[in-house]
């Protein structure tokens, strides 16, 4: 009995010539989204919380299935030789498949944006008071004007109500 085959994870899998020091570089430009979509939103979920964050990183996530569902419904072939944009110029994308990429991501982000701030938005007071909401300290902080002076204000209050509090004991 032959072992099954084995297929790559190809999220992080970028091949260029060796020596090519253009091709060095635009292979590792080409990850910039991988360690945003990873590390990024990791880690603003993590110290922020934010519901705008988590329905950004959840319009990345569908649209990627949508990518990858239109690859293998397409199935164009992959140029043999290319040049210009880092995609193109590493071979893994014909310009017509950039500027389509392109069209698509504009269009799932702007249907995206849309259904969240005029459709999920009203289901945002229902998400933090949830359990899961209470439990890992979800919020909304998208109808403060200006989050970072409102959170510097709490927090010079709380230091301040915590400094009376020792001064009176």
């Amino acid at each position: 009995m032959a072992p099954p085959s084995l297929k790559a994870v190809t999220l992080t899998h970028v091949r260029y010539q060796r020596g090519d020091k253009l091709g060095h570089f635009l292979a590792w430009i080409s990850l910039i989204p991988v360690f945003i979509s990873l590390g990024g939103f990791i880690s603003h979920f993590i110290f922020r919380r934010e519901l705008q964050g988590i329905f950004f990183a959840l319009g990345l996530i569908f649209s990627q299935f949508i990518n990858e569902f239109i690859k293998t419904t397409v199935q164009q072939a992959r140029p043999e030789t290319c040049f210009l944009l880092e995609m193109v110029y590493l071979g893994y994308h014909t310009v017509a498949q950039v500027f389509a990429g392109t069209a698509l991501g504009i269009f799932l982000g702007a249907v995206w944006f849309w259904v969240v701030n005029n459709v999920l938005y009203a289901y945002f007071p229902i998400i933090e008071e949830s359990v899961f909401g209470r439990v890992f300290y979800v919020k909304d902080t998208s109808h403060i004007d200006n989050v970072l002076k409102f959170e510097y204000q709490m927090a010079r209050a709380e230091r301040l109500r915590l400094a009376s509090i020792s001064k009176s004991e």
